[in-house]
């Protein structure tokens, strides 16, 4: 089956740039650029977040779950312990940020991009992960627990102590990722691409004994 490519977010080039409050309008934030500043907004509603760069924001633990992020990057951003259960991100990008704790639990992730962040810890049990991609980040003990993981790829992160258990990995390639260990489901390990010390690591927990 051919893999559909990755959308980039649709964002213009000239945005404005205004602080956080200029921007919000009744739970929306369109068509705007956030750099260098501190949100600590508590969204009494779900959040709307259309067509915005956040630059070296850092967002204290914000909740703003059920929210809906369409064409947005995240750049050097710190987004630990956010709540961002049951969002929606489209056409997302997240680069050099730290999301160290933050909850993606039963989110909806397409065509959306980490590369370079800082994840451990960060849950995504639950959730639909669809033509999105993890590159070069630190995931030590990330949950996805249960989640479905659709043409998504995993490119040279740092998986030690990942919680894959109950989730298919089918079509997913680990080779290029490091792990001592991570935590899975054996019977949805088949389809799932690795390389030969990683499958000899599940080998051993199998019980197996390698001459």
């Amino acid at each position: 089956m051919k893999k559909s490519k990755r959308a980039e977010p649709l964002i213009s080039e000239s945005l404005d740039v205004k602080t956080f409050q200029e921007a919000l309008d009744d739970y929306y934030l369109a068509d705007c650029k956030i750099s260098q500043e501190t949100i600590a907004y508590e969204a009494g509603e779900a959040m709307h977040v259309d067509k915005v760069i956040f630059e070296n924001v850092n967002f204290l633990e914000v909740q703003w779950p059920r929210s809906e992020f369409i064409d947005v990057q995240f750049i050097n951003c710190d987004l630990s312990n956010a709540d961002f259960s049951r969002s929606v991100f489209h056409r997302a990008e997240f680069h050099n940020s730290k999301l160290v704790g933050t909850n993606f639990a039963e989110a909806g992730i397409r065509h959306t991009l980490f590369k370079d962040c800082v994840l451990n810890y960060a849950v995504f049990g639950f959730s639909l992960c669809n033509t999105s991609r993890f590159e070069s980040s630190l995931m030590r003990y990330a949950d996805f627990y249960e989640a479905e993981l659709k043409q998504t790829e995993f490119t040279g992160c740092d998986l030690n102590e990942v919680n894959f258990v109950e989730t298919s990995l089918n079509g997913v390639d680990l080779s290029s990722n490091s792990f001592e260990n991570i935590q899975v489901t054996i019977e949805k390990l088949a389809g799932c691409k690795v390389s030969e010390p990683q499958a000899l690591a599940f080998a051993r927990q199998l019980g197996l004994e390698i001459g």
